[in-house]
């Protein structure tokens, strides 16, 4: 049955690894480290949440009615009467590896939050909104290699959800401008600070810093409990997985250096400091 899905859809992969190589990532979804069998497979959970993100960032229209037509899609990939091209791929996928339903849905209320949360009071909150928005990614890839045990998605939870807050810290000044702080209003207080000077580039700069430096260790922390599930899984699998934590462990280094201040700019990982990151993993 799934050369004969394949067979059918092979443009609808194809039109999904399409969105996988043009979008900026720190690091590539489709790395050599990922298995050539499992590249389209990962090439459809890519393009399935890079466009719930863009129907919740980016959209014109009503973003909570596009969101509602993407679960509506989402509701006959499961059932095999997708008609969008990213859906019909990961119709295929979702079958093939049996993958839940609660994981993808958990992606889509991340960007219905989006829409009806514009701050975060504790970090309890925050976390929340990782649960949602960065941990089912991780399951999702653990799907596609045959794991569901509990310890092994918990370490994956810790890396997801670090990969998260560093992108919160990177992405700070895009979301101020959109009017979001996923950041704990308790943790702006602690240091002096608040979400709503910090959209109009205010605040104490030395407090600005002393946040940054608490907030850098604690996603740090995160990248660290996560660590030994690199370990626990195929040599492959694990290696992409320390691409990802690194590329992550990169933005917080590449903030701190900028004077821990990420209102200074968005830090990328440059293309020359992902090689030295490849080779690191390779002789890991």
């Amino acid at each position: 049955m799934d050369n004969i899905l394949w067979d059918e859809r092979g443009e609808a992969f194809r039109h999904c690894a399409r969105i996988a190589r043009q979008h900026y990532e720190n690091f590539s979804v489709l790395s050599l480290f990922v298995p050539r069998r499992l590249r389209p497979h990962f090439s459809a959970i890519y393009a399935f949440c890079r466009g719930v993100d863009d129907l919740g960032d980016e959209y014109a229209g009503d973003r909570r009615e596009a969101l509602a037509v993407w679960r509506q899609e989402l509701q006959r990939a499961f059932e095999d009467h997708a008609t969008h091209p990213v859906f019909q791929a990961l119709s295929v996928t979702i079958r093939r590896f049996q993958l839940p339903y609660e994981e993808f849905d958990k992606l889509i209320r991340a960007n219905e939050m989006d829409q009806d949360r514009r701050v975060y009071e504790t970090f309890d909150d925050t976390l929340d909104y990782c649960t949602h928005s960065a941990n089912p990614v991780g399951r999702l890839v653990l799907g596609l290699f045959g794991y569901t045990d509990s310890e092994r998605l918990a370490l994956s939870d810790a890396i997801c959800t670090g990969l998260q807050l560093a992108n919160f810290l990177q992405d700070l000044t895009v979301d101020l401008a959109r009017g979001r702080s996923y950041w704990p209003e308790e943790d702006y207080r602690r240091f002096g600070l608040s979400s709503q000077e910090l959209a109009t580039q205010g605040g104490d700069v030395r407090r600005i810093q002393e946040w940054t430096r608490f907030e850098a260790e604690r996603t740090l922390a995160y990248f660290r409990q996560g660590r030994p599930l690199e370990g626990r899984v195929p040599w492959r699998l694990g290696r992409q997985l320390a691409l990802y934590r690194l590329g992550g462990e990169a933005v917080i280094d590449n903030i701190l250096r900028q004077g821990a201040n990420p209102l200074m700019g968005r830090p990328v990982v440059t293309h020359w400091r992902k090689l030295q990151l490849m080779g690191r993993v390779l002789w890991t």
